[in-house]
């Protein structure tokens, strides 16, 4: 990822990043597709969601999408840990903002297909943006998508059917947002640390599951082994993950939180 300036047809120059995509994730014959996609990505705008402004055409194929100050929240959360991230604050809140995020990519008929903290970025500490659409895919009218591609993928992110049969969806998307929170629990642990994918694929056929991280709830560890289910049908939906981390009684009034940093940013 690159930082540089872009000019808007407005005559505005802003600060942007810019990200080149490799081989591996786009592949020659797949670039003239990808570029259609990319313009219908560009219409895509949420507060949730890193907005993509531009695509060179190549090579390599560059993305141009908005800065995101604070960088990656794995990073992030490697780097402060519970010191500067609450369980009771920041954690509910991105988590929430993510299935939020991920609930309007759906309703635009995307799948993510490599939704992990490495691909969630901090606009500010209590605002985090889905990013990383190089794989991202429109489902059409089948409710999911095929890959016939080979390549490195991350498995251990991955939903079994994703695995076994090349297939995606927003429950397959659901599976890595129950990774994702188990990333944020242990404050940025690597999932199946010590095992290679093969291991991790097989540990999963046999009904095994990441185990509960310490700073997790039980009722936030119930979350993660919904979104674990075998049968993609039996996961529940992003907006039911979206009430479950904004809804939450048990958590700070996440509406208060955001009202005082808005603000300490206006300096009031």
């Amino acid at each position: 990822m690159y930082k540089g300036s872009y000019l808007s047809d407005q005559g505005v120059v802003k600060e942007v990043a810019v990200k080149a995509l490799s081989k591996e994730t786009i592949e020659p014959h797949q670039s003239e597709e990808f570029l259609r996609e990319a313009k219908v990505m560009m219409t895509l705008d949420h507060q949730c969601i890193v907005q993509l402004l531009g695509v060179s055409h190549g090579p390599p194929v560059l993305m141009v999408l908005e800065l995101v100050p604070l960088g990656s929240m794995l990073d992030y959360l490697v780097t402060h840990g519970s010191a500067k991230v609450a369980t009771d604050m920041e954690l509910p809140l991105w988590a929430s903002q993510i299935a939020c995020g991920m609930l309007y990519l759906q309703s635009k008929g995307y799948v993510h297909r490599d939704l992990a903290a490495r691909n969630i970025l901090l606009a500010s500490k209590y605002q985090a943006k889905i990013s990383d659409f190089g794989l991202s895919r429109v489902v059409g009218d089948k409710n999911y998508y095929r890959s016939e591609t080979g390549g490195r993928w991350p498995v251990k992110w991955y939903a079994p059917e994703c695995i076994n049969f090349g297939t995606f969806s927003h429950a397959s998307d659901v599976w890595s947002y129950g990774v994702v929170l188990w990333e944020m629990y242990s404050y940025g642990q690597q999932p199946f640390d010590g095992k290679t994918g093969m291991e991790t694929v097989q540990y999963i056929e046999a009904g095994h599951r990441l185990a509960q991280p310490l700073m997790a709830t039980n009722d936030v560890y119930d979350n993660m082994l919904m979104c674990w289910q075998s049968s993609p049908a039996d996961r529940p939906g992003f907006d039911e993950l979206f009430k479950v981390f904004s809804d939450n009684p048990e958590y700070m009034n996440l509406t208060e939180l955001l009202l005082t940093q808005d603000l300490q940013q206006l300096g009031m």
